[in-house]
């Protein structure tokens, strides 16, 4: 199956002064990237970071929603899901294969925690997935009150398996993290305040003009002083294993795709056979959620 292409570049680049954004613009998908858009970020925000006029980034989406993780639909096409073998036996890929694709995601991922420019995340609506991990990932977070942030990724059958754990341990504590990843449940604007994922939550109408705003202020700091302030913050991460949560996650989901299934417990891929992909997803919330009553 052939993933929809949006109109335009998936990713699109502005700059205004010192200031430069990189933008999500598949808002028909709500913004889920295919493996080739989320390589296409990579190189965007490189551009930016090299371009001496800018300052500071920001990272938002088009439309409703901020960016709900990958597309579905090239995640089935990248890993052969719908594929047979000669003898009609689902395709399995090599875990050399799987490697290449993780160790790829991974450099994406540490690629925004490394960035050489302060970036702020201005997130609407969905932040899932890819999404939920570059706010986790970035210098600040301006959200909308009604934002709808979780790791519903987790419910596919990762249950705490994930990119960079050491980040989310730094920035919830590691019990609240543990429940976050277990659960996967979805939390609001207010609740990302609280929970110390996000610097400010407003309504939706301010959003922007709030995350310009932070941005504006961030860029009265000398270039020299701000690139250096984050080469410093960088090397106080790595010094609590920063660059080493990356290498750690892509094996680790490179794993949890090659996870077993006893008959009587939930498997989205199954369900997603005998059913289809937004059937799958119900019951996938309908599963973890259906007993949870705090």
């Amino acid at each position: 199956m052939k993933t929809e292409k949006a109109a335009g570049p998936a990713i699109l680049i502005e700059r205004s002064g010192s200031i430069g954004r990189l933008i999500f613009n598949r808002p028909s998908k709500s913004n889920a990237l295919t493996f080739d858009d989320a390589q296409l970020l990579q190189r965007c925000l490189r551009e930016l970071e090299e371009d001496d006029d800018i300052k500071v980034i920001i990272l938002k989406g088009n439309g409703k929603s901020f960016c709900a993780g990958h597309d579905f639909d090239d995640i089935v096409e990248s890993y052969g899901l719908d594929r047979k073998d000669a003898k009609g036996r689902p395709h399995r890929m090599s875990v050399r294969q799987r490697l290449v694709i993780d160790r790829r995601l991974a450099e994406e991922y540490s690629a925004f925690l490394y960035s050489q420019k302060p970036v702020i995340a201005q997130v609407q609506g969905a932040a899932v997935g890819f999404g939920m991990y570059l706010t986790e990932l970035v210098d600040l977070v301006i959200c909308a009150d009604d934002a709808r942030f979780s790791h519903a990724e987790q419910r596919l059958g990762f249950a705490g398996n994930t990119w960079h754990l050491n980040m989310q341990i730094l920035t919830y504590g590691p019990k609240k993290v543990r429940e976050m990843l277990l659960f996967g449940s979805q939390f609001n604007g207010q609740d990302a305040v609280r929970l110390g994922l996000a610097n400010a939550s407003v309504p939706l109408e301010e959003l922007e003009a709030t995350a310009e705003k932070w941005a504006e202020r961030i860029a009265r700091n000398p270039k020299d002083a701000l690139v250096t302030g984050k080469a410093v913050y960088n090397m106080a991460i790595d010094s609590l294993g920063g660059s080493q949560q990356f290498y750690r996650g892509a094996v680790g989901h490179t794993l949890g795709t090659l996870l077993h299934f006893e008959q009587d417990e939930f498997n989205f891929f199954r369900e997603r056979r005998d059913g289809g992909t937004k059937s799958a997803y119900q019951n996938r919330d309908a599963a973890f959620d259906g007993n949870i009553t705090s």
